[in-house]
């Protein structure tokens, strides 16, 4: 808590770049710390000398530290950029109205993800008609409440009627 309060804005620079000192970082420091203390505990510990013990303490900490900046931190910075998709990542999806959408209100569309998932939505229309159920629509638009659909040119539910002569 101490190197919280005392330590949360040393990130120099940004913490990235060329002009950033990234081993400033907060988590590098508690990282350090955590490291040093270990070492110191453990070569204590072992019975070895004050000024061994140090010198264990402060090469523990610079291990850690490069263990955190060079193997750790590129991965989760990696997977931090690609682990959740946003509703956003809707828009352009084919799906299907499974309750009916009115031209006043809100309905329901089916649809797959692109990570493969089935969502039901709901969903509001512009078309100046009703979408019936099982009617094949196009994602145009998303907020914070709405998938907004639109039909697609082309498509029908129901088979064409027979002409009989």
């Amino acid at each position: 808590m101490l190197t919280a309060l005392l330590l949360t804005d040393l990130e120099v620079g940004g913490g990235s770049g060329p002009d950033g000192l990234p081993f400033l970082s907060l988590t590098s420091v508690a990282a350090g710390l955590l490291g040093a203390g270990t070492g110191g505990l453990i070569s204590t510990w072992a019975g070895w000398g004050t000024a061994i013990s140090a010198v264990v303490a402060v090469g523990s900490g610079l291990v850690l530290i490069g263990a955190l900046q060079g193997l750790l931190l590129p991965y989760l910075r990696r997977q931090q950029s690609n682990s959740q998709r946003g509703r956003v990542s809707y828009i352009g999806l084919l799906g299907t109205v499974t309750l009916e959408v009115p031209t006043d209100g809100w309905g329901e569309v089916a649809f797959v993800d692109v990570d493969g998932n089935r969502v039901r939505a709901r969903a509001v229309t512009a078309e100046p008609t009703a979408l019936s159920k099982a009617t094949p629509v196009y994602i145009a638009d998303v907020d914070a409440d709405y998938v907004h659909v639109v039909t697609i040119p082309g498509t029908e539910t129901d088979p064409p009627a027979v002409e009989r002569n």
